[in-house]
């Protein structure tokens, strides 16, 4: 039976992109971040929209 040591670092990835956070004034910095950010809040909203038409639905199930 074959043990395997978890603790220990993998060559893995994890899928992530770590950027340093060098230069925070750098304009492109500041735009990748707005960018971001209205990406963030768009997706917000798609899943607010969402779960008020989940609601809506299921008020309607509840009442028949």
């Amino acid at each position: 039976m074959t043990t395997y040591d978890l603790r220990k670092k993998t060559d893995a990835s994890t899928g992530q992109k770590i950027t340093p956070l060098v230069g925070g004034t750098d304009p492109s910095f500041v735009n990748r971040v707005t960018e971001l950010e209205q990406q963030v809040a768009s997706q917000s909203d798609k899943l607010d929209h969402i779960v008020n038409l989940l609601n809506g639905i299921s008020k309607e199930k509840s009442i028949t």
